[in-house]
């Protein structure tokens, strides 16, 4: 009798022995899959992914400049400190800029100012097509400064005699009558008629104007290019 207690005895501790080995692998495994963080399945919609800021799929919101950043000859020629900022748009929105080809509406202007020319140029400036001999208007008071180019023709500067701006007027047919340099002309002025002279080609007839920001007021060189056409259209 006392055996066959004994025997039972190591029967029921082996039994127990047995389950609590079996039991560790399994608490084991379910403490490493809590502790493990989750990975995304293949084709699961929930999976999430951090945002990459190069992405071409993250879009900016930062409007396109309107107007570009100083070229490297500007800065150079003037020392650098020419970006043209929205103090000097809202001076010359102030001086309410005429168009300076008579009879032209603002609805007939074509903003051709980032336009490319030849060799890799931009063309930073605003053709107004015009007849030919049609009259050119002073946009704006200013000094005369006459000159002729190459690939502008006959052209005429006016500086700006309060501030550091240049209007410039290109590819003229001729001068006002009684035009000379250092004249002072007033808004809406005739000062010139439209031709194809320079590099416009023969019986493309237009004016080629521009405005730049220059280094001081009363110079005509060197300027950094602004755009015109907002200027003269608002908008």
């Amino acid at each position: 009798m006392p055996l066959l207690i004994i025997l039972s005895v190591c029967i029921i501790s082996s039994v127990a022995i047995f389950v609590k080995l079996r039991g560790e692998p399994n608490r084991e495994s379910a403490t490493r899959e809590r502790s493990a963080p989750a990975l995304p399945v293949k084709g699961d919609s929930t999976a999430k992914t951090a945002p990459n800021p190069g992405s071409p799929l993250i879009a900016s919101s930062r409007p396109a400049d309107r107007f570009p950043p100083p070229s490297d000859s500007a800065g150079t020629a003037n020392g650098g400190g020419l970006s043209v900022n929205e103090a000097d748009l809202a001076y010359l929105r102030g001086k309410n800029l005429l168009i300076p080809v008579e009879g032209v509406r603002a609805g007939e202007l074509h903003d051709s100012f980032y336009e490319t020319r030849s060799e890799g140029r931009m063309h930073q400036a605003l053709d107004i097509m015009a007849s030919q001999g049609t009259p050119v208007l002073a946009s704006a008071d200013g000094r005369i400064k006459l000159l002729t180019s190459e690939r502008g023709g006959t052209m005429i500067y006016v500086t700006d005699s309060s501030a550091p701006y240049v209007y410039y007027y290109a590819h003229l047919q001729r001068y006002a009558d009684g035009l000379c340099d250092g004249k002072q002309v007033s808004r809406g002025e005739v000062i010139g008629y439209v031709g194809d002279t320079g590099n416009a080609g023969v019986g493309n007839f237009h004016l080629h104007f521009g405005i730049a920001k220059v280094i001081a007021p009363g110079k005509w060189s060197g300027g950094e290019p602004i755009n015109p056409y907002p200027l003269l259209t608002n908008r």
